[in-house]
């Protein structure tokens, strides 16, 4: 009966958590009509305007800016995302570290007390702190799918990370990496060029005139001739 017991134990445990779960994505649905919120796992999470989440997504511990989108089945642990932001299918952002010096094994059942990938630990308490450091994706980045960015990472503004790559040290703005380990291939614009479109910070313009200018958006001169006009 025990056996019993446990799995009538467990099946409550998780109606109780996919109840939760959906409480919490209909809450952020109602706060945020003008949003697309689609089936997705969501803890502690903060939204703008325009802001697209898709299907199998699980955010936690995340923050997104004004008109960003996650696509289908991305995961993402304590990360900043700015505006503008484009993030592929099936990315990885925010993984926690495991020791890989000193320690004898990486497996955290020596050195925490508690994980959920050990269904047993050797320790009473935890002494390599394995939380997931945050990480920061800057305004209008573009991160293709199937790319992975462990926690602690930032990405700066304007940067384009290329499908598939892993990314392993700090990125940039404007710079375009690809990769394993990712490397940059190249900028996109010119120093002068992205100085002044850092300097503009257009993504934190009123909406209507991000509107107005919206067709300067398709050649970087043009645009920059007439935020400096």
């Amino acid at each position: 009966m025990k056996w019993l017991f446990k799995l009538v134990s467990e099946l409550l445990c998780r109606v109780g958590a996919a109840r939760q779960r959906g409480a919490a994505l209909e809450r952020l649905r109602t706060e945020n009509p003008g949003c697309t919120i689609m089936s997705a796992d969501l803890h502690d999470v903060h939204i703008g305007e325009n802001v697209a989440i898709l299907n199998g997504v699980h955010l936690e511990h995340v923050s997104m800016g004004n008109f960003s989108y996650v696509s289908n089945y991305s995961w993402l642990d304590n990360v900043n995302v700015g505006s503008f932001c484009s993030i592929g299918p099936h990315v990885q952002i925010g993984l926690g570290p495991h020791p890989s010096r000193i320690f004898v094994s990486t497996y955290p059942a020596f050195y925490s007390d508690y994980n959920e990938g050990c269904p047993l630990s050797f320790r009473k308490n935890k002494i390599f702190n394995d939380a997931v450091p945050g990480t920061g994706i800057g305004n209008d980045v573009w991160i293709g799918s199937n790319v992975i960015i462990p926690g602690g990472i930032q990405i700066g503004t304007g940067a384009i990370v290329a499908t598939g790559s892993i990314v392993v040290k700090d990125v940039p703005p404007y710079a375009v990496v690809g990769g394993n380990p990712a490397k940059i291939i190249r900028y996109r614009f010119s120093e002068e060029q992205i100085k002044a479109l850092l300097e503009s910070e257009w993504w934190d313009w009123p909406f209507e005139k991000i509107r107005q200018h919206a067709d300067d958006f398709s050649d970087v001169e043009k645009f920059l001739k007439v935020i400096t006009s």
